[in-house]
């Protein structure tokens, strides 16, 4: 079982990826915004992988990609955005920065459930 950081801020969007992570078998734990998401790996930095909305308040995706990235502890970790208002040029800069895939929103229970599956080999 896998534990799996979701940084997301509309309860909606919560709701649907952590019961997605959780049929899955794994373990989800939600944080409303990138700053609560930081905290939580840093002060429980097991988790397996993160998916991450962009917009966000208190601290955004974008932010907490490139915070996460400076830190060794969290080189590895695969990062899955999620986002709807993101074109093609900064999909390719937040790739650059480390994350590891993008997903459009809405989310598709598939596509998530791939991403999901190959980041927890």
């Amino acid at each position: 079982m896998a534990k799996i950081l979701i940084a997301e801020d509309d309860t909606l969007s919560q709701k649907f990826v952590a019961t997605v992570v959780e049929r899955m078998g794994h373990s989800a734990f939600v944080s409303p915004d990138g700053r609560h998401a930081w905290e939580a790996l840093c002060t429980a930095n097991h988790f397996d992988m993160l998916i991450t909305d962009i917009m966000m308040p208190v601290m955004d995706g974008t932010t907490l990609i490139r915070t996460i990235r400076q830190d060794p502890r969290f080189a590895a970790m695969p990062i899955v955005i999620m986002s709807a208002f993101i074109g093609v040029k900064e999909i390719a800069g937040l790739l650059e920065i480390g994350a590891t895939w993008f997903m459009a929103k809405p989310v598709e229970r598939a596509a998530l459930e791939d991403y999901i599956k190959r980041a927890i080999k």
